[in-house]
């Protein structure tokens, strides 16, 4: 028959082994990514920037303008949300719409049927660039 200890030892290595899985499961809660809606687009982009933090961030104003930086090269154009996707059109690019999805601060843009794989950053608050 198994001493108390080792019952009560066993017991805390299930606990911690399922929390462990539960915690790092991609399923659950911040690592599950989840589509935006037109409007949910318009909330979570409207005044921030998305960023990989050293090569490229893309800026929301909240009036419908967007200033792009792509090593160190800056665009500018105008964004909105139609049908579900992020749109963005400037001056020297035609209309590019993605979908947008979120999971956190991480975001994926995401165009379907095009075989790419998601183009990934992190949302934050705009920074001062120029």
């Amino acid at each position: 028959m198994p001493c108390f200890q080792c019952l009560r030892t066993g017991f805390l290595l299930r606990f911690c082994a399922a929390g462990f899985l539960w915690h790092h499961n991609p399923g659950q809660g911040e690592g599950e990514f989840r589509k935006l809606t037109q409007t949910q687009i318009r909330a979570q982009l409207a005044g921030k920037e998305v960023t990989d933090g050293v090569h490229w961030a893309e800026q929301y104003m909240r009036d419908g303008t967007f200033k792009a930086f792509h090593m160190g090269k800056a665009t500018t154009g105008r964004w909105y949300a139609r049908d579900g996707e992020l749109c963005l059109e400037g001056a020297t690019r035609e209309r590019e719409c993605k979908e947008v999805w979120l999971s956190g601060a991480r975001v994926e843009f995401r165009v379907p049927g095009s075989g790419l794989p998601p183009f990934e950053g992190i949302l934050k608050t705009l920074e001062p660039r120029s």
